[in-house]
């Protein structure tokens, strides 16, 4: 198995109330936009992210060590080392660590988008205490203003999307009046 990085390597995205990092292989900026390349580890007690949809982005992760738990679309399984699975644009998906040792893929969303930075300010505000382990700001009036700018890249699998729109809408102003914004540049200096 492949060891995760030192969390000071400015390559690194680390989020340890979720024992998760992130390595970044191909930056958006490097592909011209074209895809995000990621090395990722999951620890052996950690979960991935809760059911969600990429509107936008296609999405493969490739087993290097460990088990990778996925359900895509409604189809459970466990991977192994060298499988592998692709996710399409819209596709109702979440993935977590299925094996009782550390879990180590190489995963790519395309087009790429802004996914490095939403990663940077989600972890971050997790490693701050102000999320859930997963990134998700616990305070409402935080999460609208967040949302909204990252709208192209991620929903709840299991509420509406027309209801998320709208709860952003009506949350949004509300949030920015109460001091919070959807720029966190202390999370995306390196």
């Amino acid at each position: 198995m492949t060891e995760p990085p030192s969390p000071d390597d400015p390559c690194v995205i680390d989020c340890p109330p979720s024992g998760k990092r992130v390595r970044v292989l191909e930056s958006a900026t490097d592909t011209d936009g074209r895809r995000f390349r990621f090395d990722m580890w999951l620890l052996a007690d950690s979960h991935g992210p809760m059911l969600h949809v990429h509107p936008e982005q296609d999405e493969d992760l490739e087993v290097v060590s460990g088990r990778l738990g996925v359900v895509v679309d409604g189809d459970r399984r466990v991977l192994s080392v060298g499988e592998s699975v692709t996710i399409p644009k819209g596709t109702p998906h979440r993935f977590w660590n299925a094996g009782p040792d550390a879990l180590h893929v190489v995963g790519e969303v395309r087009p790429a988008l802004r996914t490095e930075e939403f990663m940077r300010v989600t972890y971050g505000l997790a490693r701050d205490g102000y999320s859930t382990p997963s990134g998700m700001p616990l305070n409402p009036f935080r999460l609208a203003p967040l949302i909204g700018r990252y709208d192209d890249m991620l929903y709840l699998a299991r509420v509406p999307v027309w209801v998320q729109k709208r709860g952003v809408a009506l949350l949004s102003p509300v949030g920015r009046l109460l001091g919070y914004d959807s720029v966190y540049l202390e999370y995306l200096r390196r």
